[in-house]
């Protein structure tokens, strides 16, 4: 049992917050740190020493093996399809819920661009959830909402990162026949803080307000991993600084590096995801670009689910093993300048001023790997002639 209470250890909190809700003597307060993540803050002298908080926490992990089903999934609906970041499953998985008069749990962007956690129970409010949002969220009275609305006999659809939805499986610690859980397959966390300060360095150089930003815009196609940044004076440019540190493991949450939920074994009823490799898996799926699941149905609830929705569904059943080695299985590597980068953040050396040279100058490969690629580049080609 290896979590924050045991060891103190920073990689071991995912920072769902489910602590701060259970403490019978509310001794617990999530506190930012200086990198921008959210950590427990025991106050001694309320703490009676019971221990919920170490037996319950999330990263405790139950490993108990699901008979998952693995699919590549498609919307057979082209606007669906158009306004998601891939193959459109978490509309038509929302949209039951909505039927059956339940709630849906996402993440959606406020004016000022913070990510959070939010509720809606019409089909028009789906759209605020669809699409990427590369940063962690922050779950407001999301738990709380969700006991809520179980108590009251709806049904519920939480979407959220495989830790946020544990913490709110263990939050709740019974089971609800109308509870769905659909977890987002994620690369990582990255840090809110970095994101604000990032948007605030892009505002400055530009001298106009981010009105949006598009990490997953299917303007130039599915496989473009560029952003679409939106401003206020109706300008839009494509800038991927943030975004490459994202992928490139630099600007991640601690535990995103030693992440208890990495692997094929899945625990909501729903894994959604990416399919990327599909020309590996199976080429006589046409991509036009438009955007491939990878579909985790890991729960009886789930496959009653798919039954109801798979008419919408252009749906094959693959191995899940030979799915999951294409995409995100193992845990991320440190960035070698991730401590140099978060110590300039934290001293406020990296700032609104400056973030986007310093994540481009962290981010950029030494000379000799970039040579080394150059020349194995060269002589791939010359081989492939």
């Amino acid at each position: 049992m290896n979590n924050f209470f045991v060891t103190h250890e920073k990689k071991d909190c995912n920072g769902c917050g489910m602590c701060e809700l259970i403490c019978p003597q509310k001794a617990i307060k999530m506190l930012m740190d200086g990198e921008g993540f959210l950590y427990p803050n025991i106050e001694k002298e309320k703490c009676i020493n019971c221990g919920l908080c170490k037996n319950r926490c999330s990263n405790n992990i139950n490993k108990i093996k699901n008979d998952e089903d693995t699919y590549i999934a498609i919307s057979k609906d082209k606007n669906i399809l158009k306004g998601s970041s891939s193959g459109g499953m978490f509309f038509h998985i929302a949209k039951y819920i909505i039927d059956k008069k339940g709630v849906v749990f996402g993440v959606t962007f406020d004016e000022n661009l913070n990510a959070h956690h939010e509720y809606i129970d019409n089909i028009e409010g789906i759209k605020k959830f669809q699409g990427s949002k590369y940063v962690r969220s922050d779950l407001n009275n999301a738990y709380l909402n969700v006991e809520k609305f179980l108590k009251n006999d709806r049904y519920v659809l939480f979407t959220g990162t495989p830790c946020q939805c544990e913490g709110l499986r263990k939050y709740l610690n019974k089971s609800y026949n109308k509870l769905i859980t659909c977890e987002i397959v994620c690369h990582a966390n990255p840090s809110p803080k970095v994101f604000k300060l990032y948007i605030e360095n892009l505002e400055k150089i530009k001298k106009s307000k981010v009105e949006n930003i598009y990490f997953r815009s299917k303007e130039n196609g599915w496989r473009n991993q560029t952003p679409i940044i939106e401003y206020e004076d109706g300008s839009k440019e494509e800038e991927n600084s943030y975004f490459n540190a994202f992928v490139n493991e630099m600007i991640n949450r601690p535990s995103c590096y030693d992440c208890r939920f990495c692997s094929e074994m899945r625990y909501s009823d729903f894994s959604i995801a990416d399919f990327w490799g599909i020309e590996k898996i199976d080429d006589t799926i046409k991509d036009n670009d438009t955007g491939i699941s990878l579909l985790n149905v890991n729960t009886q609830n789930g496959k009653y689910i798919l039954e109801y929705i798979k008419k919408y569904l252009i749906l094959k059943k693959v191995n899940t093993k030979e799915a999951f080695s294409l995409n995100h299985h193992t845990n991320v590597p440190v960035h070698r300048n991730r401590n140099k980068f978060f110590k300039g953040v934290c001293s406020g050396k990296i700032n609104e001023s400056n973030i986007i040279f310093y994540l481009n100058k962290y981010v950029k490969k030494p000379l000799y790997r970039r040579i080394l690629s150059r020349v194995k580049k060269y002589f791939n080609d010359i081989l492939s002639q």
